[in-house]
């Protein structure tokens, strides 16, 4: 009888660890970070007009800002998913397109990748320049679910995406803002 009263605490013991594990996970910081596209492409097409205005020839003619921050993000994205300081985080975009149509309609349900912007995210944004591939010396600015935000300068896509993901999952200090 003792053997079966001490199998049931175990038991017990066990699954209150293991709840106690789920709770912690629910209140843990979010895993995803969101390339704010919209804000990216704006930032490179606005810069690009006011050059062409100043008669300065600094956005290449033979693609977008569209496909321009799409490419400097394409390079992001193969350092991410190599990163093992990545792990167990993710990358969602919110385009110009997700923009627009929750302008459109601003009732409609979030589905899909609209989803994760209700939910708590990292939102991670970037003043490209229009101009170099490898955007050495910009900045991007990383935001939490409570808006505090961390700055940073762009460096190698490797080092860019071992910051911030460091920063999301809380690897070095705290800065209070």
């Amino acid at each position: 009888m003792r053997h079966l009263g001490l199998a049931a605490l175990l038991i017990f013991m066990a699954a209150s660890c293991d709840s106690h594990r789920t709770a912690q996970k629910d209140n843990a910081v979010p895993v995803q970070i969101v390339f704010d596209d919209w804000w990216n492409v704006d930032y490179v097409k606005n810069g690009c007009e006011m050059a062409a205005r100043n008669d300065a020839k600094r956005c290449p003619s033979d693609i977008t800002p569209e496909q321009f921050v799409r490419n400097f993000e394409n390079e992001l994205e193969v350092a991410f998913v190599t990163e093992s300081d990545c792990h167990g985080l993710s990358l969602v975009h919110f385009t110009p397109q997700m923009a627009h149509d929750a302008v459109k309609d601003p009732n409609a349900a979030a589905t899909g990748k609209m989803a994760v912007m209700v939910k708590p995210h990292w939102q991670l944004m970037f003043d490209l320049d229009g101009m170099s591939e490898s955007q050495v010396g910009n900045n991007w600015a990383l935001s939490d679910p409570q808006t505090h935000v961390v700055s940073g300068h762009i460096t190698t896509s490797q080092r860019t995406v071992q910051q911030i993901c460091n920063i999301v999952k809380g690897v070095g200090g705290k800065v209070e803002n």
